[in-house]
């Protein structure tokens, strides 16, 4: 049941999903952020980057509209800010961490908690990954109410689905 099911089965290694430094500037980060995007093709709700600081220790993650408020300014075309914001004052700092052997019932306890959508996944204070809503939500729905016989699939599907 969900809680043999550990995080390690479903995180996303650290190593595929985007991360920036804590003392970049918003634009150069931009920069950084659409060339490994290019690059990596990263998947779809990889989106969100994390964000270390000098030691790579995770101090949170920054979201994509935050940086796209903090130049703002060259859409428009005003006035720059005299000096333009760095990573670190957008960072969101995550509300909790799992280990890799931890249930993932306790990285949804977190997620519903704090109504956040990942945790980060660690082992001795580095980031080894990271846990999505998304795939908890799927395993556990699937551990709980997969039905399997196709006439009932259907029917479901049929009757309560658009």
């Amino acid at each position: 049941m969900p809680h043999s099911v550990p995080v390690s089965k479903l995180m996303v290694p650290r190593n595929e999903w985007p991360q920036l430094r804590a003392d970049v500037d918003v634009i150069t980060a931009i920069k950084i952020l659409r060339i490994v995007t290019e690059d990596r093709k990263l998947e779809h709700g990889h989106s969100t980057p994390l964000v270390f600081d000098e030691n790579y220790s995770l101090i949170g993650f920054v979201h994509l509209i935050d940086l796209l408020k903090s130049v703002r300014h060259v859409w428009e075309h005003i006035a720059a800010p005299s000096e333009l914001k760095r990573v670190r004052d957008l960072v969101v700092p995550f509300r909790g961490s799992v280990k890799s052997d931890e249930s993932i019932i306790k990285a949804l306890d977190i997620m519903m908690e704090h109504g956040v959508s990942s945790v980060p996944v660690m082992k001795d204070g580095k980031l080894e990954g990271i846990v999505k809503l998304a795939d908890a939500f799927n395993e556990l729905a699937a551990l709980l109410f997969d039905e399997e016989d196709p006439t009932e699939r259907h029917r479901l599907l049929r009757d309560h689905h658009f």
